[in-house]
């Protein structure tokens, strides 16, 4: 037991470094698993808030979708199957949006109706008519009317068995309907499968209604309830980026719908599990993140799991090694310090050698204290309670009058910093007397000292005159100043005036034309030589800026030199002195005549244009290069449904669209063939025009490129006229879909 008590006294050190090290080794390790772990976690909460992100945004703009469908519907409730099929087919959504299975719109109808409603569905022939020859709603649910789904685009073997069907039989799409309907919500129904389908899929429902109150209640929405559209979203194609996005192969994830998310709403159903993907059941999972999924009404859960291990076996081998490598330089580490603590001969040749330096370093400061006192700038030194230790003689010099030292005084010099305790370096400027009275301009520079121990034990104060460079930087700032504000208000003339706004200076080429001398100037105000064509308020507007003393730019007057009358242009800037003291003005003038005179020749010509273009009997839109509208005259904007305010901007396709006379399919667009395909002119052409009310035309258009002075394209304009009152319509043959 003495043996081993005296081991341990003899190698203490090595034993400590020992410890000491392996504790820090262990909890590097610790802090650098966390660390990984931590980036692991994270990532995936990246990727889960990223997907989740995707995902809404995808199913926002189906929301947009219907929200734009359920505008028209609104504004027009009574429309008919064609008009419905229309709307959508104009409006491409399926191509847009390959998620939509379909758009439909529901009614309420009464058993009192049912039978006619029946047969008007079957007689109209114009869309569709194999799929409503054997047109038939479902029973009647309760005492409720019917909710039947009357109109469906587009119309195939998958929807066709919805055509007609009562939505009160189907549990899924009753309940949402119904609460869209008392809410006056767009809202989304839990995920439900079409019969004979296993593919599963949800619903978009939002309510239309005829006339309501600024502040309807329930019954007062389901009295003035019209219908709700309705669009079937297919989940799997909505889902489709989270899988593609899937990048690794040990994510698995899981959707889950967290029922209605309005607290108004009593009665909610359970959280279900509507879709998952997993890339093998059998690994265990690691970490996991939840994202919040929102839609109208409802709220989505996506679960992401991570299959990935802590560490894999190559992560583990090198961790491994870099533990032994750091356990070998470790012990390497304790051996050198025990070393150095046993030997006691190396110990007292270390303290031989630093009183050595100690020596050679009291010598170099005794060469630093020479070179200091001798040098120019003024060297003070002082300790933190603000006793000066040492101040060179030039400090005496600046300081102190003649035969007597700063050393030993506590007086503050230029400034109360050098009394505190400074964290980091000062550098300042400051104006000092001498003790005979020449003010001086200098330069200070303040330095903490500290020990060994990062504890202040002095301040060092560094001064230099730089009265001379002060003057000349002066002077120069003074020059270049002038200098950049005649640069800057450039003109014809220049001129002076005092603080009273007399002219003391004018001077310039401008004068010679008119054979006018610049000194008939002096001496006057500038409102003494004529009201320049202005009214009493805007000279007093303009005596205003002056007693302000603020900067005035492009102040315009008329003026009468010799037999010209002229318009001229001033700027001025205010004049201070060294002492702050308002001297008055130094400004510019010009000769700006041909400039307004040009400028009221070009506004003349375009009100002319403007006038022959609003009076033409003919529809005028212009766009610009990009085919964006520029122009619409009041006949085209009676006719398209757009006031020029609303159009200006948009694209031409936008507020403008054509159809065959006869088959009814989208005309290529006159404006876009004229600036792309390389054409000047593209001649008349008859067509049908869909206007913003749904209203339609037959016109006759034509377009053509705006050319500027150099023949560089700028535009385009299209000319078009209603014939629909001379020419009469061709006969629209029936087309079945």
């Amino acid at each position: 037991m003495l043996k081993l008590w005296s081991w341990i006294k003899r190698y203490t050190v090595l034993l400590a470094v020992l410890a000491g090290g392996l504790l820090v080794l262990l909890s590097s390790a610790a802090l650098l698993l966390q660390q990984v772990e931590s980036t692991a976690q994270h990532q995936l909460e990246v990727i889960a808030a990223g997907q989740a992100s995707e995902l809404e945004g995808r199913l926002n703009q189906q929301q947009e979708v219907l929200l734009g469908l359920q505008a028209a519907v609104t504004l027009n409730p009574a429309l008919d199957r064609q008009q419905f099929y229309d709307l959508l087919l104009q409006s491409n959504v399926l191509y847009r949006h390959p998620s939509l299975l379909a758009m439909a719109l529901v009614r309420p109808i009464s058993d009192t109706q049912i039978q006619a409603h029946i047969a008007a569905a079957r007689a109209d022939k114009r869309v569709a008519p194999l799929a409503y020859k054997d047109y038939q709603p479902g029973p009647l649910i309760g005492e409720s009317p019917y909710q039947i789904l009357e109109f469906l685009y587009p119309i195939n073997r998958m929807t066709g068995d919805l055509l007609g069907q009562n939505v009160l039989q189907s549990l899924a799409l009753s309940e949402t309907l119904i609460r869209a309907r008392d809410t006056g919500r767009l809202l989304t129904s839990p995920v439900f499968r079409l019969p004979g389908s296993e593919e599963p899929m949800f619903a978009y429902i939002a309510p239309i209604y005829r006339d309501l109150p600024p502040e309807p209640s329930m019954d007062d929405r389901r009295a003035q309830h019209a219908g709700s559209v309705v669009a079937l979203v297919r989940l799997r194609e909505v889902v489709r980026p989270l899988i593609r996005g899937n990048y690794d192969d040990r994510l698995s994830w899981r959707l889950v719908d967290q029922g209605y998310a309005l607290k108004t709403w009593v009665r909610a159903r359970p959280a279900s599990e509507v879709m998952r993907y997993e890339v093998a059941p059998e690994l265990k999972i690691t970490r996991s993140t939840t994202q919040l999924v929102h839609l109208p009404g409802r709220q989505w859960q996506l679960h992401y799991d991570s299959h990935t291990e802590f560490l894999n076996e190559h992560q583990n081998e090198w961790l491994l090694m870099a533990l032994g490598v750091a356990l070998l330089g470790l012990a390497g580490l304790a051996g050198l310090m025990q070393y150095l603590y046993s030997s006691r001969h190396w110990a007292l040749q270390v303290l031989e050698q630093t009183k050595g330096d100690q020596l050679e370093r009291q010598q170099q400061v005794q060469y630093l204290l020479q070179a200091v006192e001798h040098t120019r700038d003024a060297v003070v030194l002082r300790q933190p309670d603000g006793r000066i230790l040492y101040a060179n003689a030039a400090a005496d010099a600046l300081f102190c009058p003649p035969g007597e030292k700063l050393a030993g005084q506590y007086q503050v010099l230029l400034s109360q910093s050098e009394l505190g305790e400074l964290p980091f370096p000062q550098s300042f400027a400051s104006r000092h007397t001498l003790p005979d009275g020449e003010l001086r301009h200098l330069e200070a520079y303040l330095q903490p000292i500290q020990n060994d121990r990062l504890q202040p034990v002095a301040n060092a104060l560094f001064v230099r005159d730089i009265s001379v460079e002060y003057e000349q930087s002066l002077s120069l700032k003074k020059q270049a100043q002038r200098l950049q504000e005649m640069l800057d208000l450039s003109s014809d003339w220049f001129w002076e005036q005092d603080a009273e706004a007399r002219f003391t200076l004018v001077t310039g080429g401008f004068f010679t034309r008119f054979d006018i001398a610049p000194n008939f100037f002096l001496g006057k105000r500038r409102w003494e030589l004529g009201t320049g064509g202005l009214t009493t308020a805007q000279w007093d507007e303009h005596r205003h800026v002056l007693a302000m003393h603020r900067p005035y730019r492009d102040f315009e007057y008329t003026s009468q030199l010799g037999r010209e009358t002229i318009i001229v242009s001033v700027s001025g800037h205010p004049l201070y002195g060294d002492d702050g003291e308002f001297l008055g003005y130094r400004g510019i003038g010009r000769d700006v005549t041909s400039v307004r005179m040009a400028q009221r020749a070009l506004l003349a010509e375009q009100q002319r244009a403007q006038a022959t273009l609003d009076s033409i009997a003919d529809g005028v839109i212009t766009t610009d290069v990009f085919g964006r509208v520029d122009y619409i005259n009041p006949v085209a904007s009676s006719l398209v449904g757009w006031e020029l305010s609303a159009a200006r901007g948009q694209p031409l396709s936008a507020i403008y669209q054509t159809v065959d006379r006869l088959s009814r399919l989208p005309l290529p667009d006159l404006i876009d063939e004229v600036l792309r395909e390389g054409g000047q002119y593209h001649g008349a052409r008859r067509s049908v025009l869909l206007n913003k009310f749904g209203l339609n035309f037959q016109i006759e258009e034509c377009g053509a490129r705006i050319r500027d002075e150099q023949s560089h394209t700028i535009g385009a304009v299209l000319v078009f006229r209603d014939v629909s009152n001379w020419r009469a319509l061709d006969d629209r043959p029936e087309i079945d879909y």
